[in-house]
């Protein structure tokens, strides 16, 4: 049996995107080729989006400890990251916006003018964090953080904040800066090894812990699925590129008998 330090990066939208192999959302097509839905799609973008932000907090060094994809009791529910380190605890929910404008104030988080759960639910996941902590003999604060990637641009015209508990809303690149510099001010109440070792628990969060072997399944078969579905975007890229090139052919050939029929018109 293992702890949670072996749990991957969106662990759970993994499972949840493997469970689905050989069905209308993942259609596995000759060559290695998995043609994702809609759906799929959305969900391989959140796992690509919580790895962005994992290799980002693998910079962060020995005196930090991340722990991924944190499942809270039995349900579908779980928290991104969850960070422990000189400055505090941090509960970081990566969200990927490719492209999108991102405004924010007070509990509101717009993509694209559409509002979003994002502050509710970072705030509500680290209030649980913190109260789990403490019934396991540890009150630390827990601050939750919004860390957003791909946006065109993100916005904060007020301080982010949900029922009086503040969320950090920050650009991916900054996560890491963002918490170094928090860790240059030492929160006196944490105990970076004990936490960690709480954290890494199954049973802290009332959950069950996942063999070594399960885990290995569990990567490789994503790992398929990975490839496949980019196989399946260059394939459709290749198509859309000689579409494109087949209608500017046809116009010119078009164009050619056009002008060509202009010019016999006008030597008559």
């Amino acid at each position: 049996m293992t702890d949670l330090r072996t749990r991957m990066p969106a662990h759970a939208l993994v499972e949840k995107v493997v469970s689905l192999r050989g069905t209308r959302d993942l259609r596995e097509l000759p060559l290695g080729i998995v043609r994702p839905s809609r759906d799929a799609m959305a969900w391989l973008r959140g796992i690509r989006g919580e790895q962005e932000a994992a290799r980002r907090l693998a910079a962060l060094g020995p005196e930090w400890v991340v722990l991924h994809s944190i499942p809270i009791g039995q349900k579908e529910s779980d928290v991104d990251h969850l960070v422990i380190g000189p400055a505090g605890v941090f509960v970081v929910n990566s969200k990927r916006h490719r492209n999108a404008r991102v405004w924010v104030a007070g509990g509101r988080l717009l993509v694209n003018g559409r509002r979003t759960d994002h502050i509710r639910n970072s705030a509500f996941e680290a209030t649980r964090i913190a109260a789990i902590l403490q019934r396991a003999g540890h009150a630390v604060p827990v601050t939750p953080i919004v860390a957003i990637s791909g946006a065109r641009d993100l916005t904060v015209r007020a301080t982010p904040e949900w029922k009086g508990t503040v969320v950090e809303v920050l650009h991916m690149p900054g996560l890491v800066r963002f918490l170094r510099k928090r860790g240059r001010r030492p929160a006196a109440s944490v105990d970076v090894a004990t936490l960690a070792a709480l954290a890494a628990r199954p049973e802290t969060w009332s959950t069950r812990p996942v063999p070594e072997s399960e885990l290995e399944t569990l990567r490789r078969d994503y790992d398929l699925i990975d490839r496949g579905t980019t196989r399946w975007n260059v394939l459709v890229g290749v198509i859309g590129a000689l579409v494109a090139v087949g209608i500017v052919a046809l116009g010119y050939t078009l164009l050619g008998q056009v002008v060509s029929g202009l010019l016999m018109s006008l030597t008559r």
